[in-house]
């Protein structure tokens, strides 16, 4: 199979207000299938009913909860060694529960030569299911399962590219390899093929996301798109797991090659419509057409209907609104503005202004949280330690609503150089899980160039946004 060089991430990872998606440096697109056993779990260690930060209390990180930060000043993150491993604390700045997740020192598996530890991506579920587990990417590709409740690795297991928990199943891994959709079953340690789309793409090499997409929110429908030798897509796919079958396919192969390149496809929350993140960017004043694609093409789930609602994408996710709308949150280019489009209406609205006035810095936006729709998780990154707005080097929430309430939760601490390559994996790149009371984020601790990151988690108690004024 040939290998494919992604853009690196000194094309595209920390930008001003021009930055468009990025995929991790130099990784090859996987050949083969992951090898059988690995990690076997007999039963799901049970969650903690306690908070990490007890309330009140004497451990760790004890105290009571201060009250949420939602005001705009700017916040320097206090300089301090990085924190031991599983012993939560309180952000000195904010106040959150915090605890570091990963050790990259002790935690690997033998040979494993990544030189840390970090969430997936903020567009991907980390947590499974039941939300008692924990995936955990290497840096090297590897993947490991943790506990959620004492945080503690549960060990390594293989899979391939883009594993995606099971909606419904709390031990069942998917993962792309290949043209197969598998899985991954931690019961058994047995892998199992899904589904070859090898019929349904013919000539492709490759059947996934690009990386970046999930499936619907009930783990149904996925969005995938086929990739042919030359790594152009060939097909558009939507799958439904259910029923086993391809729901609907878009052949490509007659377009021109530069209306073939997205960077990345995924379903929204509720199956509805189809998303193609084009590498082809739109002249300005135009959006996309069938006949002529570019920027966000958006297309119904039937891959029918296609039309452009963006000129060009910056990092972006679905998401819920509070009125169970499906939309999509994303860093406004053209306009410089944190930014909500719905999908059925093509609506555009701008949720906060973006001041790169300062200094240049990356976004990531998580919309994971389905049982607390009407909220978004954002990170910040940069290369500079100072803050110079009320974002810098930072995760927060957003309320998605022109002007809603924002709870700033936590500075990163990490540094990330655009013009170092290694720095992609510093990116904090935020996750939060489906009830939106868990935040895993990535940080380098100052440590730029090294690769060395670890993986950090925010705890909010239940019912936070009801605290919020």
């Amino acid at each position: 199979m040939k290998i494919r060089l992604l853009l690196l991430i000194a094309l595209l990872a920390v930008v001003s207000c021009a930055s468009p998606e990025t995929a991790p440096p130099d990784e090859e697109a996987p050949s083969g299938g992951a090898e059988p056993g690995g990690l076997i779990l007999t039963a799901i260690p049970p969650a903690s009913s306690a908070p990490l930060c007890p309330d009140p209390g004497t451990g760790p990180g004890a105290g009571l909860q201060p009250a949420f930060v939602t005001g705009f000043e700017v916040r320097q993150a206090p300089q301090r060694d990085e924190p031991a491993a599983r012993l939560p604390f309180r952000d000195p700045v904010f106040g959150s529960c915090l605890v570091r997740v990963t050790d990259r020192r002790a935690d690997l598996a033998a040979g494993d030569t990544s030189p840390g530890l970090k969430n997936e991506y903020s567009r991907v579920q980390s947590f499974n299911a039941d939300g008692n587990l924990i995936l955990v990417r290497g840096v090297d590709g590897t993947w490991y399962v943790y506990s959620a409740a004492t945080l503690q690795p549960l060990g390594q297991v293989p899979l391939d590219v883009e594993p995606r928990w099971s909606a419904t199943n709390p031990f069942v891994i998917y993962y792309s390899s290949e043209t197969r959709l598998m899985s991954y079953d931690l019961r058994t340690g047995a892998t199992a093929a899904v589904h070859d789309f090898i019929v349904d793409a013919p000539g492709a090499v490759m059947v996934w996301t690009r990386y970046e997409g999930s499936p619907s929110a009930d783990g149904r429908y996925w969005g995938l798109m086929a990739e042919d030798e030359n790594w152009l897509a060939s097909f558009y796919i939507v799958y439904d797991l259910q029923t086993d079958t391809v729901a609907a396919a878009r052949d490509l192969r007659a377009w021109p090659n530069d209306e073939r390149e997205a960077d990345s496809v995924s379903i929204s929350p509720l199956g509805n419509y189809f998303l193609v993140q084009m590498d082809k960017y739109c002249d300005y004043g135009q959006l996309g057409t069938e006949a002529r694609p570019c920027g966000l093409m958006v297309y119904d789930r039937d891959l029918r209907n296609g039309r452009g609602l963006l000129r060009v994408v910056g990092h972006s996710d679905t998401a819920l609104d509070a009125d169970g709308r499906e939309v999509f949150v994303y860093q406004d280019i053209d306009t410089d503005n944190l930014s909500m489009l719905d999908l059925q209406t093509g609506t555009i609205t701008a949720l906060w202004p973006l001041d790169f006035s300062h200094t240049g810095f990356g976004f990531h936006i998580s919309g994971r949280a389905f049982d607390l729709p009407g909220w978004v998780v954002v990170s910040t990154h940069d290369g500079d330690p100072i803050s110079y707005t009320w974002m810098d080097d930072s995760v927060f929430a957003v309320e998605l609503k022109p002007g809603g309430r924002v709870v700033r939760l936590a500075h990163t601490q990490s540094l990330v150089d655009e013009n170092q390559e290694h720095d992609y994996w510093a990116e904090p790149q935020a996750s939060v899980n489906l009830d939106f009371t868990r935040i895993l984020f990535t940080t380098n601790w100052g440590r730029s160039g090294t690769g060395e990151v670890e993986m950090y988690m925010i705890e909010l108690p239940q019912g936070w946004s009801n605290q919020i004024p």
